[in-house]
């Protein structure tokens, strides 16, 4: 199976060097950084076709031009992990779709959440 991991930063040098730790630890990953500044920035994104995207948290760019719940909605199978590394932490979002025809599929959803409460990584 291809993996490949999209890098969403205007901030090369910070792209780079994430790119450079994963390589570390990641062999058989591809890698590609879009700018998200470009006005085609989900063209770029799908002509990518990611399985996941880290998103630089302190870039502003990237929650101003590629919007998460854009860049969600546009790639349901996508994993998106922001990266925070001013909180030393990391956030891994997902746009699971379930059919919801009746009350009780929400219910459902609802209740098979994990109560151990919420996940946090240290990057």
């Amino acid at each position: 199976m291809r993996i490949c991991v999209a890098i969403l930063s205007s901030h090369s040098l910070f792209a780079e060097g994430v790119v450079n730790r994963l390589r570390q630890y990641l062999h058989d990953v591809e890698f590609a950084i879009v700018d998200p500044r470009r006005p085609d920035v989900m063209s770029q994104i799908a002509a990518v076709c990611p399985t996941v995207v880290l998103l630089d948290v302190t870039d502003p760019a990237t929650t101003r031009f590629c919007p998460l719940s854009k860049l969600l909605l546009t790639f349901p199978e996508l994993k998106v992990i922001r990266l925070d590394q001013q909180h030393e932490q990391i956030q891994v979002l997902t746009s699971e779709r379930r059919p919801a025809v009746r009350i009780r599929d929400l219910v459902e959803v609802i209740a098979a959440n994990d109560s151990s409460g919420p996940k946090q990584a240290h990057v």
